[in-house]
């Protein structure tokens, strides 16, 4: 007996086999709603110590500019939630281009790193070349990119690349998104009533640090928020 599988056959099992992984890449993870929030939470319940040496307003090493989230001396109202010296701290500090663990930012912490650095127009315009290496942290979009434990950071221009776009906020479930590309993204938590007018997200705030935050729907429609689901979750 001929014991040599026709050439046929072997490309119709290599092609049940491709059509099974689809154009998905290998590495990407399936994981549910509850993992995200729970990586979300691990972030804006964190628990830092902060000391001067963290404190940073002006070029760091490389000559980029760095302003840490701090109060008082930080950019923002104060209002705004930030971090304060020689204190007991929740939450990581909003890093430019930042994609640290809560691990990594302790680490960087007791290190002396600047512990942040807010949003600035002029990092938007310079880009990755605004990323310091003196500061560590995480950008809203390095949040979300965790929260879905994604092999890399991405921004908010590039998330469409892992996400479907839904038809309406009202669709929103916990750990969606909304998004605004080359803008800012916040992760979808709960309903806050049961209109869908209102809802609670996490975010990693530009000029603050990582946060609950309190939202209504038809303000981010029209900031042009898109709401957006990562394809690899699951309930």
């Amino acid at each position: 007996m001929n014991n040599v599988v026709p050439i046929r056959i072997v490309a119709a099992l290599l092609a049940i086999a491709l059509s099974a992984f689809g154009s998905a890449p290998l590495h990407a993870q399936t994981l549910t709603r509850a993992d995200a929030l729970q990586v979300a939470e691990s972030y804006i319940h964190h628990q830092w110590q902060s000391s001067d040496k963290n404190l940073r307003h002006g070029p760091d090493s490389h000559g980029v500019q760095i302003h840490t989230p701090d109060r008082p001396g930080g950019h923002g109202s104060p209002e705004v939630a930030c971090w304060e010296v020689g204190a007991s701290n929740a939450g990581v500090a909003y890093k430019w281009g930042g994609f640290d663990t809560p691990e990594s930012f302790d680490k960087g912490v007791r290190a002396g790193k600047a512990a942040g650095d807010v949003y600035t127009p002029d990092e938007r315009r310079l880009g990755g070349n605004a990323v310091s290496g003196d500061a560590v942290g995480i950008d809203c979009s390095g949040f979300v990119s965790r929260c879905w434990k994604l092999p890399h950071k991405y921004d908010t221009s590039t998330l469409a690349e892992v996400c479907q776009k839904l038809p309406s906020p009202d669709q929103l479930q916990p750990a969606d998104i909304m998004n605004t590309e080359g803008g800012h993204v916040i992760l979808f938590v709960k309903w806050l009533d049961d209109a869908k007018t209102r809802a609670l997200f996490y975010e990693a705030a530009p000029f603050s640090k990582t946060l609950s935050s309190d939202r209504e729907i038809a303000d981010l429609k029209a900031a042009g928020y898109t709401p957006m689901r990562y394809r690899k979750i699951r309930d």
